[in-house]
């Protein structure tokens, strides 16, 4: 059976007070909830009881919680930290390629660069640094400044700190040993904060377009 308006607004009100306001979320969560109710109203349970019922099932899943994959200092619930793993997952590999795959290779190969290429190397690096950098702390800015919350908006909080091995490799500003090697830390440093800067771009453009799809100004 179909719940009335009030029964509804009821519901909405429990969203509410659980502060759960995840646009690309809520509507979902929300029909889950209705559904779980009017299956227990079927039951022959009044809708009240069957909200209270509802309630203490969905409670643990309101719960804060962490994760590995974003740190213990980063918590939000337990569903949108169980939706953020499986989309942020694959991008947790990517990333962790990006800082383990050039240690690997620059320490069991060696390549060796002249003067002039070192010279050129350090300064594209250094040029891009600066751009991935500016281009991250633009996203950050833009994201704080909305103030809606998504999953995306959660992940991308958890990437801020990312930022430094942007930073690190800028303010060292030559990534080369003397005998014209690459240092292994520092060329993993500047991909995996490239890694970082590709990231919070697609993150940034999930988080824009579930705001453009829920009509969200």
């Amino acid at each position: 059976m179909e719940l009335t308006k009030e029964e509804i607004h009821k519901v909405e009100a429990f969203l509410k007070q659980k502060n759960f306001d995840f646009i690309d979320l809520k509507v979902e969560i929300l029909d889950h909830i209705l559904s779980d109710i009017e299956n227990l109203i079927i039951k022959d349970h009044s809708f009240e009881d069957a909200f209270v019922m509802t309630k203490i099932r969905w409670e643990k899943h309101f719960r804060e919680t962490s994760s590995f994959y974003f740190g213990i200092q980063f918590s939000e619930s337990k569903i949108v930290v169980k939706k953020a793993i499986k989309i942020f997952k694959p991008f947790f590999f990517l990333y962790l390629t990006a800082y383990v795959l050039p240690i690997i290779i620059t320490t069991n190969f060696s390549i060796t660069f002249s003067k002039n290429t070192i010279g050129f190397i350090n300064t594209s690096l250094n040029v891009l640094n600066i751009l991935f950098l500016l281009y991250s702390i633009f996203i950050f800015i833009k994201v704080i400044k909305t103030k809606i919350k998504t999953t995306y908006r959660f992940i991308l909080k958890t990437q801020y700190a990312g930022i430094i091995f942007l930073l690190i490799s800028l303010l060292i500003g030559n990534h080369f040993n003397d005998d014209g090697s690459f240092i292994p830390f520092l060329i993993s440093f500047q991909i995996a904060g490239f890694a970082v800067a590709y990231i919070c771009s697609y993150f940034y453009k999930k988080h824009k377009e579930a705001i453009k799809k829920y009509k969200i100004s």
